[in-house]
């Protein structure tokens, strides 16, 4: 008998001009916590959509309890008890909870669905992990947290002997983690074994048994978390030594660029007054459900205020949508950078130019090679990793991706750029690379918003930080080198 419950032996898989995945072996013990890690782009993702049926691979072998499977599908990996919670939920928002667990296994009487007992095992699943809380609700109106719950209840109710995590806590409070990892052990306990990809490497240590390693397609190594540290971590990620992100202290204007005065929304947030000045990285600090993305959606014209008053250079401007708003040279990248920030299925080229095309139009007609030549200069100027412009940008990394929007609204030469939770999901080196961008562009002139829900994130780069809690202004702090989270978190829970 194998000391593995599931061997991946020498996965290749290839798309055009990048070698995904580089003759990859993972190995997988019952009852474990496995961690996988790398930077964007190392495989990780790809890896886990091999094994689960999503991507077919070119070649490799993947052993299931010592026989040899093929999973052409989602479905067919979940009947051989192999689940995935995405990163991208994929929930149908317009369902109960009890309809997304057993979606495709309804409970039947007779011909007729059993909608009672549909209800009582799913309230029963939940109750598992430790959730109180009526099937019957439609998943749009539960949290992020709840709706991860739900999925990996759905993974349950196939019963999952292997349940994939790709980026778990990315959406989540720190108490809404810490209830994921209580579960995390508790199925671990029943002997389940689970593979989470992240790139919070403290929750690595915390959470795992073992760690993988993928850097560029490969394997590089996989060890017991506890012979490895994070530096170490970082080290085999990046095969070479990456330097703890340092803050950079900036001389800032006196001139305020924005004003915001007395805004309030219905229960989102109330009598919210601050000043940005021009050139400034203003950081916006809070815990879940703050009204930190709700308070600057309405200033970027996306809902509308009840009541306050907005200024731009000293002029007072009302806001009604978002193309008001770039027309008022404000731009955002949005929390949800895969479904509100970006167009997938379309190439590298087009998403940075999709605000851009006026300045390459000329008799109702668009000059390509101008586009294509605007494109290749971002993807240079901001180091993008690509083959050529053409790519499409599903294909990238989600630190790449994120500088290809960074590049839209450069190009755009916006004067006002709010920047909602810019680095979820992104690699420490990646990270980096995106401060030291923002950094560039505040120290030409255009006035950063940072909001954030990792605290280090905005002691690093923000010269200001606003903190919120429940919709109200807690405190604006200036960050030094002695500044900790925790001294932001006392604001906040003040």
């Amino acid at each position: 008998m194998t000391e593995y419950l599931l061997s991946m032996n020498q996965i290749v898989k290839q798309f055009p001009g990048t070698l995904a995945l580089d003759h990859v072996d993972f190995n997988l013990k019952a009852g474990e916590v496995m961690a996988l890690i790398g930077e964007n782009g190392a495989g990780k993702s790809t890896l886990m959509n091999v094994l689960m049926g999503i991507l077919q691979p070119d070649s490799g072998e993947i052993i299931l309890n010592g026989e040899r499977i093929e999973n052409k599908s989602p479905y067919e990996a979940l009947q051989k008890k192999i689940g995935m919670v995405p990163q991208e939920l994929n929930l149908v928002p317009d369902l109960s909870i009890a309809e997304n667990i057993f979606l495709g296994l309804h409970q039947k009487k007779g011909r007729r669905m059993d909608w009672e007992q549909t209800s009582a095992k799913a309230k029963e699943v939940m109750e598992k992990l430790e959730v109180d809380i009526d099937p019957g609700i439609r998943v749009s109106d539960i949290s992020a947290a709840y709706q991860q719950l739900v999925s990996i209840a759905r993974t349950l109710v196939f019963g999952s002997n292997i349940i994939i995590l790709d980026e778990p806590t990315a959406s989540l409070t720190l108490n809404e983690t810490e209830h994921l990892f209580r579960n995390v052990r508790k199925l671990r306990e029943e002997g389940k074994a689970l593979i989470i990809i992240t790139h919070h490497l403290n929750e690595v240590q915390e959470i795992s048994d073992r760690v993988t390693i993928m850097r560029d397609g490969k394997f590089v190594k996989a060890c017991d978390t506890k012979d490895i540290t994070i530096d170490e971590m970082i080290y085999y990620m990046a095969n070479q030594k990456v330097e703890k992100n340092q803050r950079v202290e900036r001389t800032v204007s006196d001139e305020v660029f924005l004003e915001v005065k007395d805004f309030s929304r219905g229960r989102e947030f109330k009598d919210i007054s601050f000043e940005v000045k021009k050139g400034e990285i203003f950081g916006v600090a809070g815990l879940v459900g703050a009204g930190r993305t709700e308070l600057f959606s309405c200033i970027y014209g996306l809902t509308r205020k009840e009541k306050g008053q907005l200024f731009l250079n000293g002029a007072e401007i009302d806001i009604h949508s978002p193309a008001e708003a770039i027309a008022c040279g404000i731009g955002l990248v949005p929390e949800e950078r895969r479904k509100q920030g970006m167009f997938a299925v379309l190439s590298i080229c087009e998403n940075i130019m999709m605000l851009n095309y006026d300045k390459v139009k000329s008799g109702g007609k668009i000059n390509f090679a101008k586009a294509k030549e605007i494109a290749q200069h971002h993807i240079e100027a901001l180091r993008i990793k690509t083959p050529d412009a053409d790519t499409l940008i599903k294909n990238l990394s989600g630190g790449n991706q994120q500088k290809v929007i960074l590049g839209r609204w450069m190009e755009k030469k916006v004067k006002l750029l709010i920047l909602d939770e810019p680095t979820r999901g992104i690699d420490v080196r990646a990270k980096g690379e995106i401060y030291k961008l923002v950094r560039e562009m505040a120290d030409k002139g255009i006035t950063i918003i940072v909001i954030s829900s990792e605290m280090d994130e905005l002691l690093t780069i923000a010269d200001r930080i606003m903190i919120m809690n429940a919709g109200k202004l807690k405190g604006v702090l200036v960050p030094d080198e002695d500044m900790a989270r925790e001294d932001l978190l006392k604001v906040a829970l003040n």
